[in-house]
């Protein structure tokens, strides 16, 4: 194993966070959701939205909560927050199309999550071929007692970092 090797393949390390607090779900450059090519989540219409240009394939859980949701192609996943609060994470945009092909997953559905597990790994070459939108968007769908409020920062993130 060579020393490139050794970096591509570096675990990240997450601490634990508080129940309220959201994070970016990888290592990505975070971008306004007005550059996104569809209106729903351009809009935001599905609620309070950031969207992230992947810079690796992992996709971790942005907060605590339960893996209310998780569909078996990997596209998306709800997690919902001890609070109640519902947040979404869609991986590109019309990704369904691919049935699956390009991503892989790592947790079930009903399982109860930490911030920082690992949920999907996508093959963004996958979706790119495919003449598709790889942008991850991250949605509040519904307010909890507490709800997270994003802050939406343009420019790079490490996975980890709070951005509520």
């Amino acid at each position: 194993m060579g020393l490139f090797d050794k970096l591509k393949n570096k675990t990240i390390t997450f601490k634990d966070y508080k129940d309220n607090e959201v994070i970016a779900l990888g290592n990505a450059e975070m971008i306004d959701v007005k550059t996104l090519s569809d209106v729903m989540f351009k809009e935001e219409m599905m609620g309070p939205s950031v969207a992230f240009k992947l810079k690796d394939k992992e996709v971790y859980a942005p907060c605590n909560g339960t893996l209310e949701v998780l569909y078996p192609t990997g596209h998306a996943f709800a997690i919902r927050m001890k609070d109640n609060t519902g947040i979404l994470v869609h991986i590109g945009i019309n990704t369904v199309k691919l049935k699956g092909k390009g991503f892989t997953v790592f947790a079930k559905q009903g399982q109860e999550v930490k911030a920082g597990d690992k949920i999907v790994a996508v093959d963004l070459k996958t979706i790119k071929n495919a003449g598709l939108d790889d942008s991850v968007i991250l949605i509040k769908t519904e307010e909890g007692t507490d709800p997270p409020v994003f802050k939406k920062k343009i420019g790079e993130v490490k996975a980890g970092d709070i951005i509520s």
